[in-house]
């Protein structure tokens, strides 16, 4: 064998060696990182729920299964995850649909109504909802006007201002797959159904719902199990009858002292979440298959093609109301239009309503709240900045949040490199346990981490709430990066590389440049994940680490004032500013890569 023959081998196995290594240092930080402040502290709570006065005891599992009242708990946790995952579907869908309907321009604006709810604080969306629904709020007031009540309604601290809560928080979960499904279906199919002679109502049941399916799956797991854990807005909105188990989890560690039941209580809740997210794990990680995409309406009409096996009795029923649903069908399309564009508009009017409440009681002059305002002045932001416990607070919020949103960016985007663009063994389970903080319940995660730093010099420090806000922020990281690469054209890559540059120089150079819209995106996701937790707080904070979601919780519970409202307009509007400067960027290096015929 010649000596070249040699090298090319030698240089062939090098490279092989390299791309097996790769992966593994691109996920070791992460996996660092989760090994020890996610994964050993939720195994210390599951032994900790199996010990009782420093030993091994299943005492509290016991207590907990004689317990009638835990019993009614979990119905009580089980239905309102399920009624407003329902409720969520029924208003999302005609939203999705009809985003998915609209030019690209209309879409782009519609999806940045949806997306920036979710980037507002829960806790500005629930103070807004307290004052939208007191008896003396402006929802009374239209009905009282209209003659459709007698008397204000009571509609908050109790099950209906938690219901119409939850729904307005957890809608954008459900719209997003929802989009997502839709706009990969093929519209031509819909319009040969239609030519074909069926009515649009009836192509949409046979051919477009079907095509929706994995989305509505997505939506709606992500919705219940979200659902399941939820604190902040039953606890602020709710009563005393609306007891979860969220509320029972931190009320057994904070009052109660109850450390082993509260154990317990936190595990069997960590355990029904991840044997639901485990079983409809393929859904859940669908943005990470890149095999070929198949064609999910062939999908759906063959899987109903199995479950409409004829029968004579079914032929004979089939043939029967044939008539009568036709006619129903071209009812439905005579009406589906003003139906579908009410039932969006009435989902839009939902997402953006808190806001119309918030920003106004910020400029509010009176010196209590009230709504719409007698007068207007600057009064309360005056007093917002001559506070100095509100401004140390959103001074300790926004550097820890921030270097947390850093820090996440940090090892997350590692991380999506790893699993875009390479394959390895365990591939699959590794995603689902990097985005699994999506989906645990925070309650959970900050218990397990109140055990794991109690009596240490953490508990209570700044270093405590970055590390928490990091474990929180990475999946959002993980998550909008690998949407960024799986669209990422890498012919500039591929062109660089063919000029000689090294990896290294084309990563710097080329590809994070080029990403850097969707880097911004992973850091705003990060940052305001982190900079709105009000959960880690509770167990977490301190006398020198107090957030600035603390201040706001002990205000909505004990003031309700409008100081609310004015970080709210404050947060808002640092929020579209940075959304512009994003879109400019995005817009700039998309202008460069035009102008270079790309």
């Amino acid at each position: 064998m010649s000596n070249s023959s040699v090298t090319i081998a030698s240089n062939r196995s090098w490279s092989i060696g390299r791309d097996k290594l790769t992966p593994i240092l691109l996920l070791l930080p992460i996996v660092v990182l989760f090994a020890f402040g996610y994964l050993m502290p939720l195994s210390q709570l599951a032994l900790k729920s199996v010990q009782s006065d420093g030993a091994w005891s299943l005492k509290s599992y016991s207590e907990i299964a004689s317990s009638s009242s835990f019993f009614w708990i979990v119905l009580k946790t089980l239905t309102l995850a399920l009624t407003v995952t329902i409720i969520c579907l029924v208003i999302a869908y005609p939203l999705a649909y009809t985003i998915s309907r609209c030019s690209d321009r209309v879409a782009t604006l519609l999806l940045f109504i949806v997306t920036l709810p979710y980037l507002t604080s829960v806790l500005i969306r629930t103070y807004a909802w307290i004052v939208l629904l007191s008896p003396n709020g402006p929802i009374n007031k239209v009905l009282l006007a209209l003659g459709a009540i007698s008397e204000p309604l009571q509609m908050v601290f109790n099950s209906t201002g938690v219901y119409i809560g939850m729904v307005q928080v957890q809608l954008p979960l459900m719209v997003f797959p929802l989009y997502a499904a839709l706009t990969r279906a093929n519209p031509n199919l819909t319009r040969a159904a239609q030519s074909l002679g069926s009515p649009p109502s009836d192509a949409f049941l046979r051919v477009t719902l079907p095509a929706s399916m994995p989305g509505l799956v997505s939506g709606c797991t992500l919705v219940f199990l979200s659902c399941l854990g939820f604190y902040i807005t039953p606890e602020l909105l709710g009563g005393p009858d609306d007891y979860l188990i969220a509320q029972g989890i931190s009320l057994r560690v904070l009052i109660l002292g109850n450390f082993s039941e509260a154990a317990a209580q936190a595990s069997l809740l960590l355990l029904a979440v991840v044997v639901i997210f485990l079983v409809f794990r393929r859904r859940i990680a669908e943005e990470l298959d890149d095999r070929p995409g198949s064609d999910d309406i062939r999908a759906a009409s063959a899987l109903d093609s199995q479950f409409t096996v004829r029968r004579p009795f079914a032929e004979r029923l089939s043939s029967l109301s044939h008539g009568p649903i036709l006619r129903l069908h071209e009812l439905l399309s005579n009406v589906r239009k003003p139906l579908l564009y009410a039932s969006a508009g009435f989902a839009l009017l939902l997402l953006v309503l808190p806001f119309a409440a918030v920003i106004p009681l910020a400029f509010s002059d009176a010196p209590y709240l009230t709504f719409p305002p007698p007068a207007y002045s600057l009064r309360w932001f005056s007093r917002l900045f001559s506070n100095t416990q509100w401004l140390d607070a959103l001074s300790f919020s926004l550097r820890w949040a921030g270097l947390a949103a850093l820090l996440s960016v940090a090892v997350g985007v590692p991380a999506a490199f790893a699993l875009v663009r390479h394959r390895f063994l365990g591939r699959l389970p590794i995603y689902l346990l990097l985005i699994s903080p999506l989906i645990v319940p925070h309650v959970v995660m900050a218990v397990s981490l109140f055990f794991a730093l109690a009596g240490s010099p953490l508990i209570g420090s700044p270093l405590a709430f970055a590390l928490s806000y990091t474990i929180i922020g990475t999946p959002y990281a993980i998550v909008v990066t690998i949407a960024g690469l799986k669209r990422f054209d890498r012919t500039l890559e591929r062109a660089a590389s063919s000029l000689g540059a090294s990896p290294i120089t084309t990563l710097r150079t080329v590809t994070l440049p080029l990403l850097f819209p969707t880097l911004a995106s992973a850091a705003i996701f990060a940052f305001i994940v982190g900079f709105d937790d009000v959960v880690f707080g509770l167990f977490l904070s301190g006398p020198s680490a107090t957030p600035l979601p603390m201040r706001m919780w002990d205000n909505i519970r004990l003031e309700i004032s409008p100081q609310i409202a004015v970080i709210a307009v404050l947060f808002l509007a640092v929020l579209v500013l940075l959304c512009l400067l994003r879109f400019f960027v995005g817009a700039a290096i998309e202008g460069r890569r035009t102008r270079a015929g790309i």
